[in-house]
């Protein structure tokens, strides 16, 4: 169903960027979730009464893997979308691009890596709980977090050689996704000028060799640790190469309507082997963003727009240092005992908890992700790096790389 008449906009004014920028944030929102139930509440069939009440949020809360798909399905689009419209206009730049991403990852990371170090290491001698983060356990993923606050892992995960070389550093498992994306970021480029041809971007046959033979060093390089989930992210760069549907609101609420049903199925019906279920979700979703794309009318000034840009605003922060501080706050109020959701009290206090935990990633924020900016600014007037490629959209600003 077309939109006559319809205006055109730049895609930072459009719907489509305001829908992403609530996936994106809802998202991260999803991955803490999955970590809070974990470290706070019972399995659901030891929950004692009442059970179907928590049918619902128990799902929900079980899909943060399916969220960091999500990411590299979204990161793709993004990423993927800014190099292949540099090399168009003729201004692709490794210096630049390097330079953004370089920027934009360790602008949170290394910051979020020191705090939850402290943290780790401040919940490792709290006297009550020290087995807590010495004994692997499912509170933690199983990381034995006492041998992994070491100097060696914490650069390996500022180089992103996580679940590469080294273990993520402490409590935060969640940073395993994050060397998938950094690497992603050079074995997408590297491909695309080796293999493409562009008289915008002429690139010599010399150097097409170098950077294929550099593509396929890497692959083998991260072939049994990361390599395996790159189709997904590369799903989300076809994204940026096809022309989206003339769809209007009612198929893209029924589009989204459906996949928000195969997600939730997709965390308990397992009918496939982990990487082909990836793989197929990865799929859906690429289906789910052609049909957002579909809005490109221009978003209206409403709490709705702000709200979305707001949560996509420092979700790259809550992703990076929520692990740590759950866990800490964990340490301090629940040790190793598990609650159940129908005990009023200890509800109304892990809810408190979350809260905490999503302030406390808000003003990291305020010192890092919202500062990016400038800090890049400030790198490329150092290193008189190129003037960086125009952003897309704001949800671009704020993708992970």
């Amino acid at each position: 169903m077309g939109l006559p008449n319809r205006e055109t906009v730049s895609f930072p004014q459009t719907t489509a960027s305001v829908l992403l920028d609530l996936i994106r944030g809802l998202a991260a929102i999803l991955v803490l979730l999955s970590h809070w139930k974990i470290l706070y509440f019972v399995d659901y069939p030891k929950i004692p009464s009442h059970r179907i009440f928590f049918a619902f949020p128990y799902v929900l809360a079980a899909a943060g893997h399916q969220a960091v798909l999500i990411f590299f399905v979204l990161s793709g689009y993004l990423i993927g979308g800014s190099i292949f419209r540099s090399v168009d206009r003729g201004a692709w730049s490794w210096k630049s691009y390097l330079t953004h991403r370089f920027v934009r990852l360790w602008v949170v990371l290394i910051p979020g890596l020191v705090l939850g170090g402290l943290l780790d290491w401040t919940g490792m001698h709290l006297r009550l709980t020290q087995t807590l983060y010495s004994v692997p356990s499912p509170k933690t993923h199983s990381l034995d977090i006492a041998h992994t606050l070491a100097p060696h892992i914490f650069w390996g995960n500022v180089a992103f050689l996580q679940t590469v070389l080294v273990p993520v550093f402490g409590s935060n498992g969640s940073l395993w996704s994050l060397a998938n994306e950094f690497w992603y970021y050079l074995l997408f480029p590297l491909l695309w000028l080796a293999l493409t041809r562009n008289s915008k971007t002429p690139v010599s046959l010399v150097r097409r060799i170098i950077y294929l033979c550099l593509f396929l060093a890497l692959a083998w390089f991260l072939r049994s640790s990361l390599l395996n989930l790159f189709p997904v992210w590369l799903a989300g760069t076809l994204l940026a190469r096809i022309p989206p549907p003339s769809f209007g609101p009612k198929i893209r609420a029924t589009c989204a309507l459906l996949y928000f049903v195969l997600l939730m199925l997709s965390t308990k019906v397992h009918a496939l082997p982990g990487l082909e279920q990836d793989y197929v979700l990865g799929i859906v979703t690429f289906f789910f963003f052609w049909s957002i794309l579909s809005a490109r009318e221009r978003a209206a000034d409403s709490r709705f727009t702000h709200f979305s840009r707001n949560i996509s605003r420092f979700s790259y922060t809550l992703y990076v240092v929520h692990m740590p501080a759950l866990l800490f706050l964990t340490a301090l109020f629940a040790g190793y005992n598990l609650w159940s959701p129908t005990d009023l009290r200890h509800h109304a206090m892990a809810l408190v908890i979350l809260a905490a935990v999503l302030l406390y990633a808000w003003i990291i924020a305020t010192f890092t992700e919202f500062r990016t900016d400038r800090v890049r600014r400030w790198v490329e007037n150092l290193l008189g790096a190129d003037r960086p490629h125009q952003k897309s959209s704001s949800v671009a600003v704020q993708s992970k790389g």
